[in-house]
């Protein structure tokens, strides 16, 4: 079974593909907002939207994938022009809309998957709440911002990549990224683009206060000199093998033999 765009689907068709045995849904939460001057607004709801619908393919179960959120939590980029965020009340009544939407048609299991760092506590807090709240829904989010970072950073290493201590933010593993799954007519030149690099001892609580270009004037946590697209691919595929065992795990999916164990 593949992965099931809910926005193709008619009204009956989703009403019966929700009643299959296992069935999932997935609502993947994105961002809009800067990515320094090489990489677009779109690129965290993008991102979202290609990891949702590569993990989703992984299962035997169907799994239903919403349209992407395309705004998250993204006050700390708001200095940038165009950068569109949410405040937290709008964001859970937005999932809180979808939620009711996926639980009418029947589902009973609902992922929450983000690629904006911004939005991981938030969606683990929602999560624990809502099923909290909601008799007889499972809901799930996945949380670990700083593991993913890792899995891309590994990955990233792997795929022959310099990286700074900071690349984290449409740096080289974002831009490599970016060329693979979006295509390089969407990314403009940066190989003369350097952001933060440092990572010295409290940026991130600076960035958390006073905004990102208190430390990045540019926007940029890394330096995207050297991305390429075969690089982008390698990460991928590792984020896609890491949320899909996740998800296994979460919801007892059973998975093709796309899925494997990480390499520890």
């Amino acid at each position: 079974m593949s992965c099931i765009d809910l926005q193709y689907l008619t009204s009956s068709e989703a009403g019966e593909v929700s009643q299959r045995p296992g069935a999932v849904g997935i609502i993947p939460v994105g961002a809009l907002e800067q990515h320094g001057p090489h990489l677009p607004l779109v690129t965290d709801s993008a991102l979202a939207e290609i990891l949702t619908a590569k993990v989703a393919a992984c299962f035997r179960e169907p799994v239903i994938v919403t349209p992407t959120l395309t705004a998250g939590l993204s006050e700390h980029h708001a200095d940038f022009p165009g950068t569109i965020t949410l405040n937290p009340t709008s964001l859970g009544a937005l999932l809180d809309s979808y939620i009711d939407g996926l639980q009418h048609m029947g589902l009973k299991r609902i992922c929450l998957l983000s690629f904006h760092g911004g939005n991981f506590t938030f969606l683990g807090e929602y999560a624990a709440r809502s099923s909290e709240i909601r008799s007889g829904l499972q809901i799930e989010a996945y949380t670990d911002f700083r593991r993913f970072l890792q899995v891309m950073y590994d990955a990233g290493l792997s795929a022959g990549l310099k990286l700074t201590p900071a690349d984290s933010h449409a740096g080289a593993l974002e831009t490599s990224l970016a060329l693979h799954a979006m295509g390089e007519q969407w990314v403009r030149s940066f190989e003369t683009v350097s952001g933060y690099t440092e990572a010295r001892p409290g940026w991130m609580e600076t960035m958390q206060l006073h905004g990102v270009r208190a430390v990045s004037p540019n926007g940029v946590f890394g330096t995207p000199k050297g991305a390429n697209a075969a690089a982008g691919k390698i990460i991928l595929d590792a984020l896609v093998n890491e949320v899909a065992l996740w998800l296994k795990d979460k919801f007892g999916l059973h998975s093709m033999a796309a899925v494997q164990p990480p390499v520890n």
